[in-house]
């Protein structure tokens, strides 16, 4: 496909008037190709062509209106290729349309001081979490994972203009009238300066928000980037090349665990208590209660995504008089044993240098030691 700029050849004939124009007319003819542009590009003259070595391949060809300042039309054509086409449909968890009258009825059911007695932290964390995922799998409805919109920045009156255009390019094409015609450059310009605006709006929308909605300000900024950033391939010390995810995570865990400060725990100073006030101010032991659990979950976004364990904000606030009291008995138990039983994700940082080495400071690891000093 291309600009030959051929435009004497009439493709409907097989005939044309110029020599060069007759020399690419045989070289076409005598390699056996297929020429499926028929309709004029530029004004009068058919200069884009689309050729291919059988006529099967190339399906569906239309003349489509000039793409931003261009004088040539667009052309849309479909190719056939055999594959194999995956056509396995993705459903996903719909939060906001939850039966939660009857879920909040079904876990106030539950007596968790029975439930818990006698656990430790983890396995109260395990029952109470099977608990959770037997009501989410009972109440919560799945929902079909379509495709995202890539065009958040189009407001109803940019798609409502783009589409008038699109309709005046068609009866422009249809009448071939130059009245059609100003029409036509009338509707792109308004189409433009819409879309323009637009942008301009939703860039400055999400820019004001961005202390209260910074997922959908750097989920923007990502999607103009050229380049996504990721982790691996990776070289390992004996010079092979790494890809698969599994092994890249080994070995950048043997190299973060290599750098973990050992210190000599054999010998600790004796603490002495420097505590000066008076008694009832002492803080002796701390003790987690159904409404501190419930104050913290009143704190959270319910559009924010859910963490390792996948359980969603939206899902904790509907249920917080249920769930308060089984989590105050795991932060109580988890205190008191000091054990967290849950998981966590780990994810390395590029600072400089090649990403390639797993061996050499280029990953950021410092937060790692912070995160094993506090545990």
């Amino acid at each position: 496909m291309g600009d030959f700029n051929h435009g004497h050849i009439q493709w409907t004939s097989l005939q044309s008037t110029g020599r060069e124009d007759q020399e690419f007319l045989n070289l076409e003819q005598d390699s056996f190709l297929s020429q499926h542009v028929l309709e004029a590009i530029r004004g009068e003259n058919l200069l884009d062509i689309v050729l291919s070595t059988q006529k099967e391949f190339v399906d569906n060809v239309k003349i489509c209106e000039p793409l931003g300042c261009s004088d040539h039309n667009q052309i849309h054509f479909i190719i056939k290729v055999k594959g194999e086409r995956n056509r396995k449909i993705r459903y996903r968890k719909h939060f906001h349309k939850v039966r939660y009258k009857d879920m909040r009825e079904y876990l106030a059911k539950i007596d968790w001081n029975n439930t818990l007695k006698n656990n430790t932290a983890t396995e109260c964390w395990n029952i109470l979490k099977s608990e959770i995922d037997c009501v989410v799998d009972k109440f919560v409805p799945l929902k079909k994972q379509g495709k995202r919109s890539k065009k958040k920045h189009l407001s109803k009156e940019a798609i409502r203009k783009i589409k008038y255009k699109q309709m005046m390019w068609k009866t422009c094409r249809h009448t071939r009238s130059e009245e059609d015609y100003s029409i036509y450059k009338e509707a792109l310009n308004q189409a433009t300066a819409e879309i323009r605006n637009s942008k301009r709006s939703y860039e400055q929308k999400i820019a004001f928000n961005i202390k209260h909605d910074s997922k959908s300000f750097y989920a923007y900024v990502r999607s103009k980037q050229k380049v996504q950033d990721k982790v691996g391939p990776l070289e390992g010390s004996d010079g092979n090349i790494i890809t698969e995810g599994f092994l890249m995570a080994e070995k950048l865990n043997e190299y973060f665990s290599s750098v973990f400060t050992r210190e000599d725990i054999s010998i600790l100073p004796v603490l002495e208590t420097k505590f000066e006030g008076r008694e009832f101010d002492y803080l002796g032991q701390l003790i987690v209660t159904p409404t501190m659990v419930a104050m913290k979950i009143r704190d959270m976004k319910d559009n924010k995504s859910p963490g390792v364990d996948g359980i969603p904000p939206k899902l904790l606030l509907e249920i917080i008089e249920q769930i308060s009291i089984p989590l105050a008995t795991v932060f109580n138990l988890s205190l008191e044993e000091g054990i967290v039983p849950l998981e966590a994700n780990i994810t390395p940082l590029f600072k400089k240098g090649s990403r390639n080495k797993s061996e050499t400071s280029e990953f950021n690891i410092g937060d790692l030691q912070n995160i094993r000093k506090t545990n």
